[in-house]
Formats: structure tokens, sequence, C-alpha cells
């Protein structure tokens, strides 16, 4: 990349000076064909990779554990729901023992479990959710609502990693926490 640029936008023939201060690094990399910034949410960024790691990693605990109580209940969401329910437990497991023992960036698997227990929820939706006006107690009605949330709290997690706002160890971009 040059340091200078041969004209301005303004017609005027002087130079604009663009780049770092040493003309090392790639000014434009984030920035799309034909734009003149990054997109806004780029120029936030957090580099706790231990505590995000733990913070997704809850998050998807959170989503086993709402489902392990749903499916321990006698209150399925659906014919034959305790299947799926015990389906996202399984793959929670999996993805909880591999973010423990792996140094393997597994991130967007989450998305996965996230849209099984959305599917599970929406599904209880249509049929017999276990709602306190359909015959539940509140703390299952809780959990069944967690599962809701804490789904869509993993999916703004995992969009604030690709989008590079969060960094997720082993990840760590120089920086321990």
């Amino acid at each position: 990349m040059n340091i200078l640029e041969e004209e301005d936008d303004t017609g005027t023939g002087i130079p604009n000076a663009v780049g770092t201060v040493n003309a090392t690094e790639d000014v434009f990399h984030h920035v799309k064909p034909g734009r003149k910034r990054a997109n806004f949410f780029r120029y936030f960024y957090f580099n706790l990779p231990k505590l995000t790691k733990a913070l997704l990693m809850l998050t998807i605990a959170a989503i086993g554990g709402s489902a392990t109580i749903v499916a321990l209940s006698d209150h399925p969401p659906f014919p034959h729901g305790e299947i799926a329910l015990w389906l996202v437990v399984a793959f929670t497991t999996v993805y909880l023992a591999m973010a423990i023992f792996t140094r393997r960036a597994i991130w967007d698997f989450g998305s996965f479990i996230s849209l099984g227990a959305c599917v599970v929820y929406i599904g209880g939706i249509i049929d017999n959710a276990p709602f306190v006006w359909n015959g539940a107690s509140i703390p299952l009605a809780a959990s069944w609502n967690l599962m809701l949330f804490a789904s869509l709290g993993y999916f703004i997690l995992n969009w604030a990693v690709n989008m590079r706002i969060f960094v997720v160890w082993p990840d760590s971009q120089g920086f321990t926490d």
C-alpha cells in the first residue's frame, strides 16, 4: 500500500496521506470495497480470551442444563420431545468436553446446539410447552424459558466473536487475563 495517494476526493491534486505511521499495516483490511469505513462494530474490541471462553462455555452449559431439567420432567414439550432434548444434552456434553480438553476453536459449533434448542422450543410452543398455564411448575417453566434465552445469548456472543469484538482463548492476541 502506498503512503500517499496521488489525488484527493476534492480534485485539487493535493496528495492525501493514508496508512499508518510506519506504513506496515493494512488499514483497509476491514473496509469493504466501495466503502470508506469499516463496520461500526469493528471498532469495539475486548481482549479477555479466557473470560470469553468461560462465558461461552457457561452459556452452552445453561442450555444443556435446562434441556436436562425439561427432559427429566413429566411434561414433554411435544410427543417424543425427550429425544430432541436428550440430543441437545448430548451435543452440549460433547461441546463442553471439547472446549475443556482441546485447544480447538469450536465456538461456531455451539450455534448448532443453540439452533437445536430453539427448534425444540418452537416445537413446544406449537404443541404443549411446559408453561405454568399448561400445568408445569414454576422452576420447570423457568428452565424451559432459560433454554431459549441462553440460546439467543449464545447467538449474540458467537456473532461478537466472529466480528472480532471478543477474543476467545486459545487466540489470546498476546494477552492473558
